[in-house]
């Protein structure tokens, strides 16, 4: 329980970072703030699917106590891609 609650801990502190780029990214308007947005919304929608699918995997596969571990990871992932995507200048 304690290494899903520092994974989380450190995972919203990095959302909080790829939400402050993205905004600013947002901001400037114009062809890449638009598909800055629309990435946005489409990325949001793959990762709670996947997510998901993930977490059901668990619970089939008779693992459901590493449900949230397998759902976090998959945001985790995708933040810090964004992340590195972002950074890049």
């Amino acid at each position: 329980m304690n290494k899903l609650f520092t994974d989380t801990l450190k995972m919203g502190f990095v959302a909080n970072q790829v939400i402050g780029l993205r905004l600013m990214k947002i901001a400037t308007g114009g062809a890449h703030g638009k598909r800055e947005s629309d990435l946005m919304v489409s990325e949001k929608l793959e990762a709670a699917a996947e997510a998901s699918l993930a977490a059901a995997m668990c619970m089939a596969t008779g693992q459901p106590h590493r449900a949230a571990e397998r759902a976090l990871a998959v945001y985790a992932k995708r933040i810090d891609g964004n992340l590195t995507r972002l950074s890049k200048r």
